[in-house]
């Protein structure tokens, strides 16, 4: 037993000492044995400034692209101001935006042809009005009796002349009847003037010449966009006849074409005379607005009113901006209307006027065939003015929602004009951050120094650039994945 025991220890000793060689010689030869190619491939891995791992590229899928309501444009250079705010309000021109619609004669209402709130435009009808003025009525007649007298005056002259011609009658006779016709005319002259001035127009005129029936009713229409004012004499052809007649400024001319394109539209604010009621000359029956052309209504603060002067006589126009954040209406190139020489006695502030043009929004018809128009500016409603007081001349002018701050840094995201393809099919678009120098910025707009970099051909993100950043932070966070800095 011992003697085997001996035996085997040489044994052991033998296989001991040829494992530690062979440990020895295969540390030794590690390189050699393991290949390079797998070093490399690995070092290839590692994300470089130009590859999809990139810390300054963000991609996006075509898909994504228009989940989000990315918008992208190109660059745009121009002059951009700085403004002052100041809290503004929409006001009517007055009297430019009302107009009072009057009886030009007594009478009674018998048809109201419109309803409040609708648009109406001019030449349209209002009113029906029955005539109640005896004055007229008594005119009319006498105008009856003129006539059959020029008739009858007008026969014997036509009589006359050839007996004249052949010395049966004598000349004064034939004088006597020239005399008469021409008193005649005169006097009709005198009545059709008087018509005019009591309220009949020349269309009612010449239809009671023509039929010779007396007028009952008058029909009172819609006034002429222009503002009325007295006209002076004109001549209107009756019976081949030249009168005069007055038209005074109430009384209104129905246009030859209704339709009037645009925005040629006045409001029915107020009906004052209902159906049935008794009118005297000159008593309104409503009142008409019309919203074409309103004025913004500033307030500003003394040191204000040195800068609307000044940008005033550099000819820079302002800006009024409708409510806030991205649903705000804003208005540009508005001129400056006056500067109110009273101090508003409420909030101690100097009234501006600055021009605005109305927009018409939208139209409706009722089942009655009237139409009713929304204007997008309203007397009453608030605004914000913004007075120049600095410009700067041909920068970039991007939007603010373009522009992310990041610390010290600014930076606008352009996109890559090559896209790819990724293993799906989709396109992939990439954004790059860039850094940009901001020369001014409000809360819409910011200007950027020019650079060679936002070429005006050159494409960025017009929008969510704060949420293209925080993407790509959130890619460079997960470095550890492969496919870091994807954003697919």
């Amino acid at each position: 037993m011992t003697r085997n025991l001996r035996n085997i220890w040489p044994t052991l000793l033998l296989c001991s000492a040829l494992l530690g060689i062979g440990g020895v010689a295969g540390f030794l030869l590690r390189p050699l044995i393991i290949p390079a190619a797998v070093v490399i491939d690995q070092e290839e891995e590692e994300p470089t400034a130009t590859s999809h791992g990139s810390n300054s590229i963000v991609e996006l899928s075509e898909t994504t692209l228009k989940n989000m309501e990315l918008e992208v444009g190109k660059f745009e250079s121009r002059n951009y101001f700085q403004t002052v705010r100041i809290p503004g309000q929409v006001v009517e021109r007055i009297p430019q935006s009302r107009r009072s619609v009057t009886a030009s004669i007594a009478g009674r209402v018998t048809k109201v042809y419109v309803a409040m709130g609708q648009a109406v435009q001019p030449g349209e009808k209002l009113f029906e009005v029955r005539i109640t003025d005896e004055s007229i009525a008594t005119s009319q007649v006498a105008l009856l009796d003129v006539f059959a007298k020029l008739d009858v005056n007008q026969a014997k002259l036509e009589r006359l002349k050839p007996l004249v011609a052949s010395g049966v009658t004598a000349r004064t006779k034939l004088l006597d009847v020239e005399f008469e016709i021409k008193d005649l005319t005169d006097r009709r002259a005198a009545l059709l003037q008087e018509l005019s001035v009591r309220g009949m127009d020349d269309e009612m005129i010449q239809d009671f010449v023509k039929t010779k029936k007396l007028a009952q009713d008058v029909t009172i229409f819609a006034p002429d966009m222009e503002m009325p004012v007295p006209q002076k004499m004109k001549e209107t052809a009756l019976l081949d006849q030249s009168v005069q007649t007055i038209k005074p400024a109430s009384t209104i001319v129905r246009p030859t074409t209704k339709i009037i394109a645009g925005d040629q539209y006045f409001t029915v604010e107020t009906i004052l005379s209902l159906e049935g009621s008794n009118l005297e000359l000159g008593e309104t029956l409503c009142e008409l607005t019309h919203h074409s052309d309103l004025l913004i209504r500033g307030l500003a603060f003394e040191s204000d009113i040195d800068k609307v002067a000044e940008a005033s006589e550099k000819g820079w126009n302002f800006t009024a901006q409708f409510g806030e954040g991205p649903d705000s209406v804003v208005r540009e190139q508005l001129p400056l209307y006056l500067v109110g020489n009273h101090v508003d006695p409420d909030s101690q502030a100097f009234p501006i006027y600055v021009e605005i043009k109305n927009e018409i929004v939208n139209q409706t018809t009722d089942g009655q065939n009237r139409t009713y128009v929304n204007w997008r500016f309203k007397p009453g409603q608030r605004a914000h003015l913004e007075v120049p007081i600095e410009s700067w001349e041909e920068q970039v002018v991007a939007p603010i929602q373009s522009v992310v701050r990041e610390g010290p840094e600014t930076f606008v995201f352009l996109k890559i004009s090559h896209t790819h393809t990724a293993d799906d099919g989709s396109i992939i678009h990439e954004f790059q951050k860039t850094p940009v120098k901001v020369l001014y910025a409000d809360k819409r707009f910011a200007v950027l120094k020019k650079d060679s970099r936002l070429d005006i051909y050159e494409q960025y993100a017009l929008n969510l650039s704060y949420q293209l950043n925080l993407a790509l932070k959130q890619a460079a966070g997960s470095s550890a994945d492969p496919h870091a800095g994807h954003t697919h």
